[in-house]
C-alpha cells in the first residue's frame, strides 16, 4: 500500500514538471512601459500610449451606455499613462490623429474647440490642398507639444522637455469630432 501511495505521489510530481504553466495574455488595451528607473524605484521613465486601434471594432457607433468614444478606433490606451520626470511618451496612432500635449493642469473643459485650422493634404497634393475645412483644433493656450497628423499608422515621441516637471498634463487628439464627440483625451501623470 505505501508503495502504491508513493508511485502515485511520484507520478502526479513527474506530470506536473511536464505541464508547462499557463500564461494568461495582458489585456489588448493595457499596454507596457519601458526603461524603468534603474533600481525599479518609482514610476518608469518611459510609457506607450495606442492613440486609436485600426482595424479594431465596428463602423458604427455602439449603443448607450458607452465608454463615450466612437469604437475602438477613436479611443486612447490607456488612459492615464504614469512616468517619472524627465521621461517621454511615446504614441503609437492609428490612421487620421493628432496628438497635442498641454501643460500641467490643463483640463478637457479648457480646450476652446472654436478655434479649428483646415485638415490639408500631405505631399504630393498641391501645397495647401483642403481636405476638410475647421477640422483641426488650434487652441495653443498652454499647448506644450503637437505631433505630426497620421494620415496612416505612424508613432511619435515627445519632444525631450516636455514631461520635465511633475504634473497631470493633457494629451488629446486635434480631430475636432474625435476629441468633442468620442471624447479622445487622456491624461500623463509625471511624478
Amino acid at each position: 500500500m505505501r508503495r502504491v501511495a508513493l508511485s502515485m505521489v511520484a507520478m502526479a510530481a513527474i506530470a506536473a514538471c511536464n505541464e508547462s504553466p499557463v500564461l494568461e495574455p495582458a489585456p489588448a488595451d493595457v499596454l507596457a512601459v519601458s526603461a524603468a528607473r534603474p533600481g525599479n524605484h518609482g514610476p518608469p521613465m518611459n510609457a506607450t500610449v495606442r492613440f486609436g486601434r485600426d482595424n479594431v471594432g465596428s463602423p458604427f457607433r455602439p449603443p448607450d451606455p458607452h465608454d463615450a468614444s466612437f469604437h475602438a478606433i477613436d479611443k486612447v490606451t490607456p488612459h492615464t499613462a504614469v512616468i517619472s520626470a524627465g521621461g517621454s511618451v511615446t504614441f503609437e496612432m492609428g490612421e487620421f490623429h493628432q496628438v497635442a500635449i498641454y501643460d500641467d493642469g490643463t483640463q478637457p473643459e479648457d480646450i476652446d474647440v472654436t478655434m479649428t485650422i483646415d485638415l490639408t493634404a500631405p505631399p504630393p497634393a498641391p501645397p495647401g490642398t483642403v481636405i476638410i475645412p475647421d477640422f483641426i483644433i488650434d487652441d495653443s493656450a498652454n499647448r506644450l507639444a503637437v505631433g505630426p497628423f497620421s494620415f496612416g499608422p505612424t508613432s511619435w515621441t515627445s519632444p525631450a522637455g516636455t514631461f520635465d516637471q511633475p504634473g497631470t498634463y493633457l494629451v488629446i487628439c486635434r480631430v475636432v469630432p474625435h476629441f468633442v464627440v468620442a471624447n479622445m483625451y487622456a491624461f500623463v501623470i509625471v511624478k
